[in-house]
């Protein structure tokens, strides 16, 4: 798996895939990098670091390889969301912690609200990545490394099942190295609300790990 990455998981994939109400499909660099380049540009995309990237760098930076691919999730016939997945062995955060045999990393950008906000949509796309990974494509791990200041992604990640491991600090920021399971994902899923609200506040200030000195953010991930 580690060797084929992209192969194999897009093998596994239709042409159009959907789970939890979203349409995934291959990203098209020439139809949707103008989309994603208005999404790196907003404010709350700072932590991909691509923010003023013209539309030909940012076409360089997301061609599929052999160890990464990104697909766009499509909702009610619009563009909502870009997952990237990725080797961990291929990739820095690798060299951080041993990477085992069915691990995948994921980074992600969700679309700015068009019009009213939808309560817990964000939620969903992560439970649908998750089980994208975990379940469509029967990895073992999901792999996450967000910035230490992206406390948003925090509690989105506790409740979708992730939990961090230590504090890393890789070449264009401090991170947070979290994994799911699905065993973790099921627990999470079937948390009472309190309890998990607990937790996600917990998270979102993981005061139990040292973090690495801050540096500056680039190519990072949501």
């Amino acid at each position: 798996m580690a060797s084929q990455f992209s192969s194999h998981c897009l093998t596994q994939l239709s042409a159009i895939t959907n789970i939890n109400g979203f349409q995934l499909r291959t990203l098209d660099l020439k139809q949707d990098i103008p989309t994603l380049q208005s999404w790196f540009n907003q404010e709350y995309a700072k932590f991909w670091g691509m923010q003023g990237l013209s539309l030909a760098a940012i076409e360089n930076l997301m061609a599929a390889t052999e160890h990464k691919f990104a697909l766009m999730g499509e909702w009610q016939a619009k563009s909502l969301f870009m997952v990237e997945l990725y080797d961990p062995a291929h990739d820095e955060v690798g060299h951080h912690y041993p990477v085992a045999q069915g691990d995948c990393g994921m980074h992600l950008i969700i679309a700015p609200p068009d019009g009213n906000p939808v309560s817990g949509l964000s939620f969903k796309v992560m439970d649908a990545i998750a089980q994208l990974v975990l379940e469509r494509l029967a990895f073992n791990r999901l792999v996450v490394e967000p910035d230490q200041l992206n406390s948003k992604i925090h509690r989105l990640n506790s409740r979708v099942g992730i939990r961090y491991e230590k504090a890393i600090q890789l070449s264009t920021k401090a991170a947070f190295l979290g994994f799911c399971t699905a065993a973790q994902r099921q627990l999470a899923s079937s948390t009472p609300s309190s309890t998990r609200l607990a937790a996600e506040q917990t998270l979102a200030q993981p005061s139990s790990f040292k973090a690495p000195l801050t540096s500056p953010m680039t190519l990072s991930t949501l």
